[in-house]
């Protein structure tokens, strides 16, 4: 059983003839292009097709709902209403740079209660393609409620030199127990 051929009877005119056919296993197992090559091909057509597709450069906003900081009133005695924001994108970004604001409902008309202008923030090394606004917070006095709503609109700066647009918002306003007054 351990030699190097492989016999094998096969059917041959007449039906009723029986032919034993040698097939050498080297050659059955032998590949025709070494897998080396098989594995160069295949890289250089998926580094051809990307520079000729290449990746679009995407990015977004993701605006979180205006709310009651509880860290900010426990950790330094501040009540505040905060806004937490991040820039994504589905390449690198050197930094984004935005205004922010957020928005609530006074006498049934949506007016700015808080501004946040020219906010710059990069990325972390473990996260190249985010950036997070995690210190955007306008104080307020708690106890009586309002209806807020964030709102965001800047630039990402690529590593490879490009600027989207980019901007967001919250979505619907949400109550907080804490009134932002006039800024």
């Amino acid at each position: 059983m351990g030699g190097g051929n492989l016999i094998k009877d096969v059917t041959a005119f007449p039906y009723f003839l029986r032919v034993p056919i040698n097939f050498s296993k080297s050659l059955l197992l032998a590949p025709k292009i070494p897998s080396l090559a098989v594995v160069g091909l295949l890289a250089a057509q998926f580094l051809i097709l990307q520079s000729i597709e290449g990746t679009e450069p995407k990015c977004f906003l993701n605006v979180e709902r205006p709310h009651y900081s509880t860290s900010l009133s426990e950790n330094q005695n501040i009540d505040a209403i905060k806004l937490n924001i991040t820039s994504i994108c589905n390449v690198s970004q050197k930094y984004t740079q935005l205004s922010a604001s957020i928005q609530k409902i006074q006498n049934n008309r949506e007016i700015k209660a808080y501004s946040f202008v020219n906010q710059r923030r990069s990325p972390t090394t473990k996260s190249p393609n985010g950036a997070s606004f995690r210190e955007l917070f306008g104080p307020c006095r708690k106890g009586i409620s309002a209806a807020y709503r964030g709102t965001a609109k800047g630039y990402v700066y690529l590593e490879n030199g490009k600027k989207l647009a980019v901007e967001g918002n919250s979505g619907k306003f949400v109550a907080a127990g804490c009134l932002i007054g006039a800024q």
